[in-house]
């Protein structure tokens, strides 16, 4: 006899089902009880919904196999469905330049690399000008001369001591095509000297030259051997100045 309540398949003498211990009062042996194949295992019908492992028929509510007690709840999900693709993302806008980086106060000396203030006209460390750097370097350098044969050129000037002062052995040194020379670099407790320009030394052609700069005309140079006069120079002798010119026909002026 079929139970009614979880279609167990019971003796027909049984008033309980076997199973779920349900009456089976009302209950009949009819074609709707499941039958067993060759195999042993019951075959579902069509209209039920049979048990994965032995196709026993079973209800919805059922959280167990009546029959062979597969726990119904191990079959396994069906797959997720897949996701659909997400939309394109946007274009990224370009990334915006780095902001430029102030450069910092000041210039550096070509010559001797030294800081020097923004405002200055030469170098406090060498004397350099540096309003005329690295002049006679300016303009087509032959392609087969290397940097590093250009020699940047170098002078000094030693102090002559008065009678009784300390002697310095010592020179000065500078370097440069154009050297401003002044109480800073030469001697800085002489007052004769200009703290501005007293002075510039030049170096072209492979010779050095000196121009006065100080306001009160005060740059000489000792006569101690045959010096070129040109027209316009001023000759120093005592305490009296003289400007010399070319008046020989056979001299150029």
């Amino acid at each position: 006899m079929r139970c009614k309540n979880c279609g167990w398949e019971n003796p027909a003498n049984n008033a309980k089902c076997e199973k779920c211990n349900a009456s089976l009062a009302g209950s009949t042996n009819d074609s709707g009880a499941p039958e067993k194949s060759s195999s042993g295992k019951f075959e579902p019908q069509k209209t039920a919904k049979g048990c994965p492992e032995c196709g026993y028929p079973v209800r919805d509510v059922e959280k167990s196999c009546p029959q062979c007690g597969y726990h119904l709840n191990n079959e396994k999900p069906a797959p997720p469905a897949e996701k659909e693709p997400l939309p394109c993302e946007a274009p990224q806008p370009a990334p915006k330049p780095a902001p430029d980086v102030p450069k910092p106060a000041g210039k550096i000396c070509g010559f001797c690399k030294a800081s020097v203030p923004e405002a200055a006209h030469f170098c406090p460390n060498c004397g350099a000008s540096m309003t005329n750097e690295r002049k006679n370097l300016e303009g087509t350098i032959k392609p087969w001369v290397r940097a590093e044969q250009i020699q940047t050129p170098e002078c000094s000037l030693s102090i002559i001591p008065v009678e009784g002062e300390a002697t310095n052995d010592s020179p000065l040194r500078f370097s440069g095509n154009v050297i401003q020379l002044n109480r800073g670099n030469t001697e800085s407790a002489n007052q004769t000297i200009t703290s501005k320009v007293q002075a510039e030394l030049y170096f072209e052609n492979n010779k050095w030259y000196i121009q006065d700069k100080s306001a009160l005309k005060t740059t000489y140079i000792y006569a101690g051997d045959k010096v070129e006069l040109k027209s316009g120079d001023i000759i120093v002798m005592g305490n009296r100045s003289f400007e010399f010119g070319c008046v020989s026909e056979n001299q150029p002026e």
